[in-house]
């Protein structure tokens, strides 16, 4: 299947979403792929801010990027990662691996962006081993009436923005996908690009037998 590019969000993304990296968003990413291990899936690899963050843990990376702006970015970053990389044109619903298959997947302001995001839920299921970690960090539909604002804004707001949907409930998708979320930060990404984006999580989510790995 042939992917949408989206070269001009791609060539500003970084600069767009440096102030926020520089206010925290970077830390929380190092932070939060301290965790990874062994074979990991980064799926939505974007422009390759994860890659000088993954630890001494992480004996192989393979990064998903469909979008063929961004994964031009990405494959000029390979240098910046530890592990070695092999980066894929797939989306995670698509992606041709073998169940069970990765030790650690890895999301960071990605599902905001796939198509079908139980599809997405359940594909990362299917690839994650039983005792293994899905790692995410992504923003979220916000409760109240700054959520209806959110709703309101995604038709528009995903077309200039490489199909991001700024209303998705992340949380509850994982959990109606048989994760459960082990632990889990609320938080404001300070310096977003527009509030649509600043609501967020981050944590871990695995399947309940193999919570206690």
């Amino acid at each position: 299947m042939r992917q949408t590019s989206h070269p001009l969000f791609a060539a500003l993304y970084d600069t767009v979403t440096a102030p926020a990296e520089r206010a925290g968003l970077a830390d929380r990413r190092r932070r939060l792929l301290s965790g990874a291990r062994g074979r990991v899936l980064e799926i939505g690899a974007g422009t390759g801010a994860n890659l000088r963050h993954y630890p001494p843990s992480v004996d192989h990376l393979v990064a998903l990027e469909p979008d063929p702006a961004m994964r031009e970015r990405l494959l000029g970053r390979l240098e910046d990662a530890a592990p070695p990389v092999e980066v894929h044109e797939a989306s995670i619903e698509e992606a041709p691996f073998e169940a069970d298959s990765f030790d650690t997947v890895v999301s960071t302001v990605t599902l905001c962006t796939v198509p079908d995001l139980e599809a997405a839920v359940a594909a990362v299921g299917r690839v994650l081993r039983p005792d293994g970690r899905f790692l995410f960090l992504e923003h979220v539909r916000a409760p109240g009436l700054p959520g209806l604002v959110q709703r309101a804004a995604t038709p528009v707001w995903s077309r200039v923005a490489g199909g991001c949907h700024a209303d998705r409930d992340v949380l509850g998708a994982l959990r109606a996908g048989g994760f459960m979320v082990s632990s889990c930060d609320r938080f404001t990404i300070r310096r977003a690009a527009v509030p649509l984006v600043a609501p967020a999580v981050q944590g871990v989510a695995r399947f309940p037998a193999g919570a206690a790995a």
